[in-house]
């Protein structure tokens, strides 16, 4: 059992690795918004994917330890962490006590980044449709002389004669 307790904590200090990468590529992702850098944007967009699916392959491989420990341990299915921890040995109990901590204000940071590049990506959504309607005007264009024309009424794809 305490070798699950062990690879519990190795599992925790790599999930508290992988979102410090996460953190940092949210914040490379966040400046690429800013400078409207759309290299850097896809780099950014790149890195959060593999970090992302390296996350999910650790926070599976974690579930699986924690539902073994359950298992072992006589908890109700989907204990917590916390739960879970109670049962450790006191030292190694110490050190996934700081790193879930340390795990929760790391996902609390990139959460309030991740919130601030949606509204980013928003703004930047709505200028592209501004602009956009700036440049395919919808009903009235002006000609040289300053006369206002009416666009034609779309052309029928149907033949309507009989």
């Amino acid at each position: 059992m305490e070798s699950l307790f062990f690879n519990l904590s190795r599992l925790l200090s790599a999930l508290q690795e992988k979102l410090a990468d996460m953190l940092q590529a949210t914040e490379k992702h966040n400046q690429a918004l800013r400078h409207n850098d759309m290299e850097a944007l896809r780099l950014a967009l790149q890195e959060l994917h593999a970090i992302t699916a390296q996350t999910r392959q650790l926070d599976r491989q974690r579930e699986a330890v924690q539902a073994a420990l359950e298992a072992q341990l006589n908890l109700p299915a989907g204990a917590t962490l916390s739960e879970t921890l109670q049962h450790a040995p006191a030292g190694l109990a110490r050190e996934m006590h700081k790193t879930a901590g340390s795990l929760r204000q790391l996902t609390e940071a990139i959460n309030s980044m991740a919130a601030l590049n949606k509204i980013l990506t928003q703004n930047a959504m709505q200028f592209n449709q501004i602009l956009l309607a700036g440049c395919q005007p919808a009903q009235t264009t002006y000609k040289p002389g300053g006369q206002a024309t009416v666009a034609a009424e779309p052309l029928s794809l149907l033949n309507k004669t009989v």
